[in-house]
């Protein structure tokens, strides 16, 4: 399976990345670094809640709907107004009462502010299932929970340590404090694991 962070980080070319970073009041490498955390959390997350049958069909419904990948073949306008997006919904029904500590994950990944790491969310959730939708839409593939399962099984194989830290996150307390979830394992190395694939 091809590397679905990649495919994804390589749809946004400099001028899209300077956008995302004006939005989000970062450099250009910061917000790339910023999504290449972000973008696998997600993934992940979908993953995970779609382990269920009522979370893969409300998934599949979801792409099917509101996703069908234009989004990508897009980015100017989606970048130019991507509160237009519903971001804030997707993270709603993706992180739940997650999405503060994964927030707080990224800023200390980055470097970027509480605010700013949110708002790389915002912007990440949106591309996910736009390319979720793409996926469908062009007939790769017909169920995206397989796609997402498929994912977890490649990611566990290629980072499992990566894997671990998101793990750790996506079960962690909602204490607000991430970091004391995940200390024992050492150090905040998820993007840097990732952007070495």
């Amino acid at each position: 399976m091809k590397n679905i962070l990649g495919e994804l980080l390589s749809t946004l070319d400099d001028n899209a990345l300077e956008s995302i970073a004006r939005k989000t009041n970062a450099s250009p490498t910061q917000a790339k670094s910023a999504l290449a955390s972000a973008i696998p959390i997600l993934m992940s997350a979908m993953a995970k809640n779609s382990k269920t049958k009522d979370g893969a069909t409300a998934l599949q419904k979801a792409v099917e709907k509101d996703h069908d990948g234009s989004l990508l073949d897009n980015l100017g306008d989606f970048l130019g107004n991507p509160e237009a997006a519903n971001g804030v919904g997707i993270l709603r029904h993706v992180l739940g009462g997650k999405q503060q500590n994964v927030a707080s994950y990224i800023s200390n990944d980055t470097g970027l502010s509480g605010e700013s790491a949110g708002k790389i969310l915002e912007i990440a959730a949106p591309l996910v299932m736009g390319y979720l939708g793409k996926k469908r839409s062009t007939g790769e593939v017909s169920n995206v929970s397989s796609l997402l399962n498929t994912f977890m099984k490649t990611e566990k194989k290629q980072a499992p340590k990566a894997q671990g830290v998101i793990a750790q996150l996506l079960d962690s307390n909602n204490d607000g404090n991430v970091m004391d979830d995940i200390s024992q394992m050492g150090m905040s190395f998820l993007g840097k694991m990732l952007r070495r694939k």
